[in-house]
Order: structure tokens, then sequence, then C-alpha cells
């Protein structure tokens, strides 16, 4: 699915949590289910044997858990499945993409027309893709929590945690070969576990269709259902040269799924914000989104009248454009849940009840009471740093030539530093990304920085008041367009030896540029310092209080209920199951009949057109074929490219997608919302191999016995 996952930055959150595992048993006279109000995002060590059996009658034993979990693999922000031993793995095609344009060889166009290694010896590298397979999960929260003196201030704390995750991280790494370990914090810190990995580092591009069978009905049908993607590509896992071979992967079903069906998804959802408080989604609603989905608006119009300007143009943006405006789909929905009254009454009843709780136990009380006020206060003063913070900055909407400005004006400073005494982008470890930023060979593309700063600078003028030094700095008496027109002009690190030159020259070279991004940049970094001081300070003030909501949740109801996402894998019930949608009902599949159909009826017109291959297969495929599917299934980003199986642990699916109702349930899960995870069915996948992409050897290989 495109779903996108968020990154600490743009994710404040929200929310708390659920009823007691003994309710969570028993059906609500409503038809929800008490006590998944975090939903159904289940961890690994943590299943809910009791919650199957009651809902489902499934009783799975540990080791259909083990294979499961083993056949699942993670990828690069995404899900993964083996589905054969010879290390065939599945995903998602827009999963696959950066691979599809990597491999791509001169005079070939991949994206539009596909790809498919018949045989072994035609299978392409994927440069810099890695999969890990999940070993082991391992409770370090005392370890964690040792490290932490009681009374530590919270930006002292958050240090010594961070030093304590990363040594115990660096040790795990180091006990076996191929081996890649991560400390992840559940229940906002609450807990800790640390998820030790099999990595492999050599992956071939084996089949992706075309992206626009893979993507049909383009950005207007994205986050909606009924549809009609193939969204799907394979990979095949190589160690040495030679394709592993896979002890677990997953069967797939002869006969898929049927409405009704239990079903679970097995993935890595990347974030949800249902353990945060009210006073921080109040802040994500009225603060955060309103900014990011400015940004991203911006930047839509910026690339789609860039490309417009000529074919090439059009070509080499259509992959940014396509995860802009997939973005910007997502947070409007997200903001649509926040400005939902109705979720918002039930998040705050939720909140209410469980504060009670936790008041009504004097121990309680005394060691988490205060959490939720603090966390009102904490918000209310980011609320107050927020729009100095987005442009006492270099980011500039993606321009590159403020960004470089303020990457020469730091690094002389806080290279000077001590390491552990410097911003976190300047420390060692952070500054081959610099460097690599500032060496970059390619060319600025004055036209495309001239629109994208003149899009910062038109809302930098709207937000900061006229007496604003940086506003004064960037503009003077100068419209945005014009102020970006004469910097790019008159810019003296355009090229990575003018950039070069300047950085070898230090602190003196820097101080007596003339460059006017440069200048800008001066005028930038001592007044950025303090509320990046500030911010930061506050950021670990919000952890220490997260946790401590996070000890009183796990405190009154137990980890029966389900942490947020945090991009680890997780399992997740649900049920194949129509909904009802704008006055009528959105079946639980749509066919290659519909997909014809959509097209024919809409005229062909992009991006409902068919690709050549699809007209010609036309008379060929069975059209009553179930194409794409729903189930009530809790997904987010990060889940793209998760198999969806059968209780006997078959493929029936390949999760690409969530409806827009589904969105909102970020904050709070709620069953009958008419929320669905979307997803390619398997039928559809073997009968496009076969009939469509004359890809029979590859369907052979996912359909085989053994």
């Amino acid at each position: 699915m495109r779903m996108v996952i968020r990154t600490a930055t743009w994710c404040l959150a929200f929310g708390l949590t659920v009823a007691a595992a003994a309710t969570a048993q028993q059906p609500a006279s409503s038809g929800e289910y008490p006590g998944l109000e975090t939903g159904k995002m289940w961890t690994f060590d943590q299943p809910p044997f009791e919650y199957w059996a009651q809902r489902y009658n499934f009783r799975p034993n540990q080791q259909w858990l083990d294979h499961v979990r083993l056949s699942t693999a993670r990828i690069p922000g995404c899900t993964s499945s083996f589905v054969s031993a010879d290390g065939l793995i599945m995903t998602n095609h827009h999963c696959a993409r950066g691979c599809v344009q990597q491999v791509t060889r001169q005079g070939e166009d991949l994206l539009t027309n596909g790809f498919y290694a018949a045989t072994r010896a035609e299978e392409r590298a994927c440069p810099g893709f890695v999969v890990d397979q999940l070993a082991e999960i391992s409770d370090v929260t005392a370890q964690v929590s040792a490290a932490v003196p009681a009374g530590a201030s919270a930006d002292r704390a958050a240090a010594l945690r961070n030093e304590a995750t990363q040594a115990i991280q660096a040790r795990c790494d180091q006990s076996a070969p191929n081996t890649h370990c991560e400390v992840i914090a559940m229940y906002r810190g609450g807990q800790y576990k640390l998820y030790r990995f099999r990595r492999w580092s050599e992956a071939r591009l084996v089949f992706a269709p075309e992206v626009q069978a893979a993507s049909f009905g383009g950005d207007p049908d994205n986050f909606t259902f009924p549809r009609h993607d193939l969204d799907m590509s394979f990979l095949r896992v190589y160690e040495n040269g030679q394709p592993i071979r896979a002890e677990h992967f997953y069967r797939w079903s002869r006969d898929g799924s049927r409405e009704g069906d239990l079903v679970f998804v097995v993935g890595n959802p990347g974030n949800t914000s249902r353990l945060q408080t009210i006073a921080q989604l109040e802040y994500l609603r009225d603060v955060q989104y309103p900014a990011v989905l400015t940004q991203l608006n911006t930047q839509v119009a910026v690339f789609q009248a860039l490309s417009q300007l000529s074919p090439e143009r059009a070509n080499a943006l259509r992959n940014t454009i396509f995860g802009i405006q997939n973005s910007q789909k997502a947070y409007t929905g997200y903001q649509s849940g926040l400005l939902d009254a109705q979720l918002l009454d039930r998040k705050r009843q939720w909140e209410r009840a469980f504060r009670d709780r936790v008041n009504a136990d004097p121990n309680l009380r005394r060691q988490y009471g205060a959490a939720w006020d603090n966390l009102a206060r904490i918000n209310r003063e980011q609320a107050s740093l927020d729009v100095r913070r987005r442009y006492y900055a270099f980011g500039a909407y993606g321009a590159r030539l403020l960004n470089a400005a303020g990457a020469l004006v730091r690094l002389p400073v806080e290279t000077a530093k001590p390491d552990s005494a410097r911003l976190p982008q300047y420390r060692d470890a952070n500054r081959p990304n610099i460097e690599r930023m500032l060496n970059s060979p390619v060319p600025v593309d004055t036209t495309m920085e001239i629109r994208l700063l003149t899009a910062y600078l038109t809302n930098l003028a709207r937000e900061l008041p006229a007496n604003d030094p940086v506003r004064r700095q960037a503009l003077g008496n100068r419209s945005p367009e014009e102020a970006a027109r004469a910097m790019v002009a008159a810019t003296q690190i355009g090229t990575a030896d003018q950039r070069r030159a300047l950085l070898q020259g230090g602190s003196q070279a820097v101080a007596a540029s003339t460059d006017p991004f440069i200048q800008l940049a001066r005028v930038i970094d001592p007044l950025a310092r303090p509320i990046i001081a500030r911010s930061t300070a506050l950021a670990n003030e919000e952890s220490q209080n997260d946790e401590l909501v996070a000890r009183a949740l796990l405190a009154v109801f137990g980890n029966s209920v389900a942490p947020d996402a945090t991009f680890s894998l997780r399992i997740s019930d649900g049920e194949v199951r129509r909904y009802p949608y704008n006055g009528t009902i959105a079946q639980a599949y749509t066919t290659f009949y519909g997909l014809y159909d959509r097209s024919i009826g809409l005229g062909g017109d992009a991006p409902w057109d068919l690709t050549p291959r699809w007209q010609a297969a036309r008379d060929r495929v069975n059209l009553a074929t179930p194409f794409n599917a729903v189930s009530t299934n809790d997904i987010t980003g990060g889940n793209s490219g998760s198999p969806v199986i059968s209780r006997d642990g078959e493929i029936v699916g390949l999760i690409h997608d969530g409806n827009i109702e589904q969105l909102p349930l970020d904050f709070i899960f709620l069953e009958n919302t008419g929320g669905r995870s979307v997803w390619v069915d398997s039928r559809a996948i073997i009968e496009a191999l076969r009939r469509v992409y004359d890809a029979g050897t590859l369907a052979d290989e996912l359909t085989r016995p053994n």
C-alpha cells in the first residue's frame, strides 16, 4: 500500500488505548470488539491467543507462528515474503520501483514496459537492497532502564537511553555473521525489545509489471476502493552469487479466499499514533499537519508545472510527483480524522476513563498522574516555536542551494566541537551524508531551484512578520520570485568545485563569502540554534512523559493491548468483508471485468488507460478472476508488500493500500467505520503471470507443491 511512513519530525501524535484483556473477549452490542482501540498490530512475542480463540476459533501453535515470522522479511521501507524455496520474495511494485529504475539499461524504460527475467541468468542485481528476516526478539527493558538513574533530567535520560541502546545493538551486531540488530521502543518507551535479524545484502529483480498496470487509476484512485492494481513485483535473494535455499516460505493457496474468511496480514507497519494524548493530537491537527500539507501542496504544484515544460522533465519527475501526491493524500486523510468531532470525542472518552483509573490508585497517580498535563504544556510551547523552527532552517522545500549553504556555514563550526556536542547531522556517523551532498557532481537545475525557492519564500513571507531578520535578509524589498531569481543568478556555490573550495577555506572563507545563500544561512544559523536547543529539550521531556503514560497503560491494562506501529514485524487479524460507501456497498472483490469496464467507461484516458499487453490479453484472461480485495486487517505505511495469508498460512493476497476510510484510524482503531486493507488477490497474480505476461515459469515456481 502507498501510505507513508511518517518521520519523527512530522509525527507527534495521539491517544491512548484499549480495554482490559477480559473485556476483549466479548463483542459489544454495537458490533465492535472492546479492547481494540489501540489496534490489532500484534507482536510475535505477545500474540493474542485467547482473543483469536474466542473470536475466530483459531488456535495456532508456536510452530505456525515461527513459520509465519520466518517466511516474512523486511526490505527498505516495505515488507516482503519468501514465496519459494529458491529465495524468491514477493513485494509491491512501488516497493521495488527504485530497483527497477536502477537496473534499467540505456535504451530501456522498464517502468513503462515492465521486466521479466525468464531465466536466473537474466535476473538483475538491485544495488543497496537489503532483506531482513526476524530471527529473535528479546526484552531489554531492564537493561535500558538501568542505564538511567532516578532523577535524571530529560536531556540526560535521553542521552543515556541512546547510549544504552546503541551498546546493546553493537554487541548484538557482532554476535554472528550477517546479523543486524535494533532496539525498538514499544508502547512509546514502556518497553524496549531487541530485534535480531538475519540480513542478506544481495537481491535481484525477477519480475515487475508496467507501472501503469501496477498503479492503474493513478493518484485519483489512490486510497480508494473498488480498485484494479497489479501492484506486485518479485525479486530473488542471493548469497555468494547463488540463490539462497529458504527453509521457511509461504505456499500459494490453490483456491484463494472467500468473503467472510479469516485472513492475516504479516508485515512491518511504520507509524501509528494511538498511544498519544489528546494534547498531542491537537498539536498535530492545529500546527503540524497544516504545515506539512502546505509544503506538500506547494511541492506538487511546482513539480506538476515543471513537468509541463518538456517530456524529458515529465519523465524525470514522475516518481517524485508520485511520492509527494501519495503523502499529500495520506496526510489529508489523517487530518480528516483529526477534524472529525465524533472520532475525537471517542478518544477523549477513552483518555478520560484511563486517567480516572490511574488517579483512582494513589500509587499510580503519584508515579504517572502528572504526565498528561506535562504533555499539554510541552505541546503548547512547541506550537509557539513552530513557525520559526520551520523557517529558521535550510530545507526550502527541497531547493538545493540553501541546504548546501547551511551545511557550509555549520560544518566548520560543528567539526571544531567534540563529536557528542555537535548537532546530530554533523556527528562523525552522519558526516559522509553531508559530504556526499556537498560533493555531488549533479548540476543544479536552476529552473527547478528558482521555482522551489519562489514557493518557499512566498510561504515564508506569509508566515513571518515584516521585521523578521530572516525575512528581511531573504527578501529585502523584492517579491519572492525576484529574490529567488536574483539569488540563483548570483550564487557562487552552484558547482561541486565551488562548494569544495569554500569548505576547504574553513570558517574564514565562509564568513567572507558574498554568496546570497551563504549570507542568508549566516543570518539563519545563530537564530536557529536556540530554537533547535529548546525544541530538542522539549522533545526529550515529551519522550520522558510518553514513557510515563506508557507505563501507566501497562500497569492498568497489561501488555494484552497492542503497541503502536514501529516498523517492526506484526501480525494483524481480519476478515474479508464488504462495506458501505457512497450510499451503496463496496464489494469485497473486484475482477478483471471491472478493470476493463473502468478503463472503457473513462474513455481509456490516463490514468485509466490500459497498456498494450493488457489490451491484447482481454480475450485470453478469465475476466471473472478476483483482482483486488478488501479486509478488516489493521495496517499502515510499511505494510506495503505484506503477505495476506489464510489460517492455513498460505498466500491469498498481497497488501498494497488502504482505503481513505482507514486513514483516520491512525489515531483510534474502530472496526465499523468502513476502514479496509486493500490487496492484490493471489488468483489475479497467477492469472496475470500466465495469460498477460507469458511468465509461466514464474507462476509454476509460485504454485509448485514443494
